[in-house]
């Protein structure tokens, strides 16, 4: 059941994401000759107009080709067939499109993802009331940082906590992120008290306010509870998916400095597995999870890698400063060794998550 749950929603991801590439395509007024969610064999395809849309049976995947991406496009392929480029539009060429044309084809694809987080989180968010806003409201008996206590340097009710050291403060998972990822307890402190920005440097905070309720110390800050109006609630979701978006850099950032072990990365196995997880025991953490999972195969997909879209966004990028389009066989190649690099990334990722569920 896990893994019916996984493909649904992959496909889920995969379709929208696709989506996006082939609905500004065709706005920008390329030729699509051909949509297909997932690898291998065909399940389902058929062929309207100029493009043939498919459905295959590896749920890892998908494409949108467009006329002009192919380095030899005489020799061109869709579904098994030649393609007639004679009987195609003129002016249908990605290859011949405008540099803003293309840029906005490759970026389309992340702005679905990340957008259709932005609506799952909305639709969670919906019945709610109130949300907690990384607002100070009041503090705890025994405070040790308020500004009126200390010269006036410090927290006074009513500030707002806008980044933390390198941390936006989205919502308050970002400040409980912030505050665990710095060990030396030292923090640059960014607030807006009153319409001013108010800056703490190199400012030492320790979890010293005993909470009997929950028995451990606290920082002492109590947050403040707001109503949501509609327009509260989609500006929430839009917070909290850039939320998640930092989590996922920041979890780039760990991986690439060794703070993490390449072995503790998750595939698609360990999501389907974990996602199956979720949802035999609350279907709303499964959809955050979803969501999160979205934001960050938008991320992925912004990495500067030739096989994906921020690798194509290079080339347009190296385009532009070089003033004119570089061959495209040296881009094939290059998307080629990289789609090989990914692969073995894949297996290496897939080896762990299957270590992981079997201890």
């Amino acid at each position: 059941m896990n893994y019916v749950i996984a493909i649904l929603v992959f496909g889920l991801l995969i379709f929208v994401h696709e989506l996006g590439h082939f609905l500004v395509a065709k706005a920008c007024g390329i030729t699509v000759l051909q949509f297909t969610i997932g690898f291998g064999p065909a399940i389902f395809k058929k062929k309207i107009g100029h493009t043939l849309y498919a459905l295959r049976l590896l749920p890892i995947g998908g494409a949108v080709m467009m006329q002009g991406e192919g380095a030899d496009e005489e020799d061109l392929l869709v579904g098994g067939e030649k393609v007639d480029l004679s009987q195609l539009s003129p002016g249908g060429s990605y290859a011949e499109a405008g540099k803003l044309k293309r840029f906005l084809v490759m970026i389309a694809g992340v702005t679905m993802n990340f957008l259709l987080a932005v609506v799952i989180l909305f639709l969670l968010i919906l019945p709610g009331k109130y949300k907690v806003e990384p607002v100070l409201a009041s503090f705890m008996e025994g405070f040790p940082y308020a500004a009126a206590d200390n010269g006036g340097v410090g927290f006074a009710e009513g500030d707002r906590l806008i980044k933390i050291n390198d941390f936006h403060i989205y919502t308050m998972g970002d400040f409980s992120m912030a505050m665990a990822y710095d060990a030396d307890a030292h923090y640059d402190v960014t607030l807006r008290r009153g319409g001013e920005t108010i800056r703490l440097q190199n400012y030492e905070m320790h979890p010293t306010v005993y909470d009997a309720e929950s028995d451990s110390y606290l920082y002492g800050f109590r947050l403040a509870s707001v109503e949501m109006g509609l327009a509260g609630k989609v500006g929430y979701a839009f917070r909290n998916a850039m939320s998640d978006l930092q989590s996922a850099v920041l979890g780039l950032k760990m991986l690439l400095t060794g703070q993490v072990p390449t072995s503790d990365m998750m595939g698609t196995v360990g999501i389907a597995n974990e996602m199956g997880e979720l949802a035999r025991t609350s279907l709303p953490s499964m959809w955050y999870f979803v969501a999160y999972i979205s934001v960050n195969l938008a991320f992925v997909n912004l990495l500067p890698l030739p096989v994906l879209d921020g690798g194509k966004i290079l080339f347009l990028l190296l385009e532009l400063i070089r003033g004119k389009k570089l061959d495209p066989k040296y881009e094939v190649a290059a998307s080629l060794v990289s789609m090989v690099l990914l692969l073995a990334l894949f297996l290496f990722i897939t080896y762990h998550d299957v270590l992981r569920i079997i201890h």
